[in-house]
C-alpha cells in the first residue's frame, strides 16, 4: 500500500463561512469519536478545537450584526416588489393588445434567466437585483415604458438600494466590535486543521495504516462531499 497521500485535500478555505464551520465542526465531530488521544494526535487536536471554538464564536457575530429583524423585514419588502414585477409582466403576457404581449414575452425572457431571486441569499439578491434592473433598463426599455412597469422597477430600484444602507450599517456596526475577525479566525483553523492532518499522515509512515485508516476513511468522505459542493458551485458561476 502506499502510504502518501491518504489523506484527501482541497482547498477548505474557499468554503463560505456558514459551510467552513459546518466541515469543521463535523471533522471535529469524526476526531472526538475516534479518541485524538488514542491517536496521537491529542496537542494538534486542541489547538485545532480551540481554533474552531473561536470561530465559530466570530460566525455568531456575524449572523446577529448581518440577520436583524430590520434586515430581515426590508428583505420581505423588495421581495414583495420584485414578485410584483413579475406577476405584472406574467398578466401581460394574455393581454390583448399584441405589441403589449410580445414585449412582456421579451421582459419574461429576462426574467426567466435570473430565476427566483427572492429565493437568493441576502448579498446575492442585492447583487442580482441590480445587475436585472440594468440589464431591463439597457436592453427593453421602450418595452418597460409600453408595459408601465417603470414604477415598479424604481421602487425595485429604492427598497434594495435601502437594503444595501441597512447592511452597511450593520458591518460598519460589527466591525467597531472587539472580537476576532472571521478571516483571522478561519485562518487560525485551517493552519491547524492543516497540522493535524500532517501529523495523521506522519503517523502513518512510522506505525503504519492499520489504526488509522477507519479515521482517514471518514475524513475523507467528508472532505469528499464538500470538495465536490466546492465544484458544483464553480459549475455553476461559470454556466452563468
Amino acid at each position: 500500500m502506499n502510504m502518501n497521500n491518504l489523506l484527501i485535500r482541497f482547498k477548505y478555505r474557499d468554503l463560505r463561512n456558514e459551510n467552513h464551520v459546518t466541515y469543521n465542526e463535523t471533522i471535529d465531530g469524526l476526531l472526538i469519536g475516534y479518541h485524538p488521544q488514542t491517536l496521537g494526535i491529542q496537542p494538534q487536536y486542541d489547538a485545532f478545537k480551540s481554533s474552531l471554538d473561536v470561530e465559530v464564536g466570530a460566525l455568531d457575530i456575524i449572523r446577529k450584526s448581518g440577520y436583524t429583524g430590520e434586515i430581515s423585514a426590508q428583505d420581505h419588502v423588495r421581495d414583495g416588489i420584485f414578485r410584483g414585477l413579475v406577476e405584472a409582466v406574467q398578466s401581460a403576457r394574455y393581454h390583448f393588445n399584441a405589441d403589449k404581449r410580445k414585449a412582456a414575452e421579451k421582459i419574461d425572457i429576462v426574467l426567466e434567466h435570473y430565476g427566483n431571486i427572492a429565493a437568493r441569499s441576502f448579498d446575492q439578491e442585492t447583487a442580482a437585483i441590480d445587475d436585472l434592473l440594468r440589464e431591463l433598463n439597457d436592453r427593453c426599455p421602450a418595452d418597460v415604458t409600453l408595459l408601465e412597469l417603470n414604477d415598479w422597477l424604481a421602487q425595485l430600484d429604492i427598497e434594495n438600494r435601502t437594503f444595501k444602507q441597512l447592511m452597511s450599517e450593520r458591518y460598519a456596526e460589527s466591525a467597531q466590535r472587539p472580537k476576532t475577525r472571521m478571516k483571522a479566525a478561519r485562518n487560525e483553523t485551517d493552519k491547524n486543521l492543516r497540522e493535524l492532518l500532517d501529523m495523521v499522515d506522519a503517523l502513518v509512515q512510522v506505525k503504519g495504516a492499520d489504526a488509522y485508516i477507519p479515521l482517514i476513511n471518514d475524513l475523507n468522505a467528508v472532505s469528499e462531499r464538500y470538495k465536490n459542493q466546492l465544484a458544483q458551485a464553480a459549475g455553476r458561476r461559470h454556466k452563468n
